[in-house]
């Protein structure tokens, strides 16, 4: 029971960081460059959070605004929190408490985004790469769920897919909604005003 609970707090907190993606498109282009000197392999016990000064346990604005994230879970947003933003942040950006000395990668950047599949992204979940440690003990649902949350850091990808598919656009042979024009009814067809008859043309002269 106070596992429960306390699992449903962090996911809270976590949630409420990571809602103002969704409204706002300032933490797209958000990230660090720097490019430290001192660095060294990245370790699984890297993400132990016990020994981090609270103030890079990644407390939360109470401010945000929202407290929940329709499509994922809470186990999946615990499992950002204690294996991910270490190094990538609370909002992806690659500048959590390990980010910097580590390179992490800004999960934000759109090109980053568009450069890499959702498969590539699970791959690195769950094998590693470069000086990221695998967590091949998350649930693939987990993996896959960590994927989407990742999908989310970029609101230019959101908005482009929403883009897309603009509403009210008329096509060819449509109607405003989309939808394709009927044929005329047969009694529509009955009602329409006949063509005129034409004149017979007149015979021409065969020539001599």
């Amino acid at each position: 029971m106070i596992q429960s609970t306390c699992l449903r707090a962090v996911a809270l907190k976590v949630r409420r960081a990571l809602f103002p993606l969704l409204l706002s498109s300032a933490f797209v282009t958000g990230g660090c460059n720097e490019r430290p000197t001192d660095l060294r392999e990245w370790r699984v016990s890297d993400h132990d959070q016990s020994d981090a000064p609270p103030a890079q346990q990644g407390q939360v604005d109470p401010s945000a605004a929202g407290s929940a994230m329709p499509g994922l879970e809470d186990v999946t947003i615990v499992a950002w929190s204690q294996n991910c933003t270490q190094c990538h942040g609370q909002l992806g950006r690659g500048d959590g408490p390990r980010g910097p000395m580590l390179r992490a990668t800004n999960l934000s950047d759109p090109a980053w985004q568009d450069s890499v599949t959702d498969e590539q992204i699970a791959a690195a979940i769950k094998l590693g790469r470069g000086a990221m440690p695998s967590f091949k003990q998350l649930p693939d649902v987990t993996i896959a769920n960590l994927v989407k949350l990742v999908r989310m850091m970029s609101l230019a990808r959101l908005q482009a897919h929403a883009a897309a598919a603009p509403s009210g656009s008329v096509a060819p042979g449509g109607s405003a909604s989309g939808a394709p024009r009927a044929a005329p009814s047969a009694s529509s067809a009955a009602k329409a005003p006949a063509a005129p008859k034409t004149a017979p043309a007149p015979a021409t002269t065969p020539p001599l």
